[in-house]
């Protein structure tokens, strides 16, 4: 063989072995930290597992009927802005988790489920202490809002209420971050996590709207094979076959853009 097809070959060779590489890193390895599917499951761990408020028995904490949410105002006239706002991450919500939520309407069957309370920065705290189960003292001082849950004794909720000071939240710039943050939490993600990032839980972070990650978590949560009550650590391989299946389905990388083109991201950014 001379030495133009020994070189000819060498060459073949070797791009047919970078192209494997390259072709089986693309395949096995994450375009992202946060994609690793390992992870994944350690952030939704921390995030759905856990409550930075009380401890817990590391359940699954999800709705099982569909939500059913009003918008109630305390001294305030009807905001139609923020209503579209809420109207338009709730629905956002329902699509990720295929969960109905739906605006509650006083001539429909029952009561809402989830309360929207809107109100002046000065009733904040009598509102929170007349309409949440909260015991934390001092909350009004130490939050820009909040929401909390109830739940049954199979651990699937039944409640929710979110308690929004207008006035406040418009002069912080906080209202988008706070619509969804809070409203995202009462699905069943009641923990922050400074290391959990990028994520709308990370309170050390800007960061006001869905991220690809918060998309994964709420597809983890509202998958059907993972059930409210569920106890640690039995739930933890259902956990992981469920991102195996977000992995082998494209989910998972295709998550980040995934969440930019629906909700509330197109009006924001």
């Amino acid at each position: 063989m001379n030495i133009y097809l020994r070189i000819k070959r060498f060459l073949w060779l070797l791009s047919t072995l970078l192209f494997s590489v390259h072709g089986f890193a693309a395949i096995s390895s994450p375009e992202q930290p946060w994609q690793d599917p390992s992870y994944i499951q350690k952030a939704f761990n921390e995030i759905a597992l856990k409550n930075e408020y009380r401890a817990t028995e590391g359940r699954i904490l999800k709705w099982k009927k569909p939500i059913r949410y009003e918008f109630v105002y305390h001294n305030l006239p009807k905001n139609p802005l923020i209503e579209r706002l809420f109207n338009t991450h709730l629905q956002h919500l329902q699509t990720i988790t295929k969960h109905p939520i739906n605006q509650h309407k006083p001539h429909h069957f029952g009561k809402a489920n989830l309360s929207i309370h809107l109100t002046p920065d000065q009733d904040y705290g009598q509102v929170i202490k007349s309409f949440s189960s909260h015991t934390i003292k001092d909350l009004e001082r130490k939050s820009h809002c909040m929401a909390n849950f109830k739940r049954n004794r199979q651990n699937a909720i039944i409640q929710a209420q979110v308690v929004l000071p207008v006035d406040h939240v418009f002069s912080k710039g906080l209202l988008v971050s706070c619509i969804v943050e809070e409203t995202t939490q009462i699905l069943g993600l009641p923990n922050d996590a400074s290391w959990v990032n990028p994520s709308i839980a990370n309170d050390a972070t800007k960061v006001e709207l869905l991220t690809g990650l918060d998309y994964l978590f709420l597809k983890i949560l509202y998958d059907k094979s993972l059930t409210a009550g569920l106890p640690y650590p039995q739930n933890q391989k259902t956990i992981q076959r469920i991102i195996q299946k977000l992995n082998a389905n494209g989910e998972i990388k295709d998550a980040g853009q995934t969440i930019n083109q629906s909700g509330l991201h197109p009006e924001i950014n």
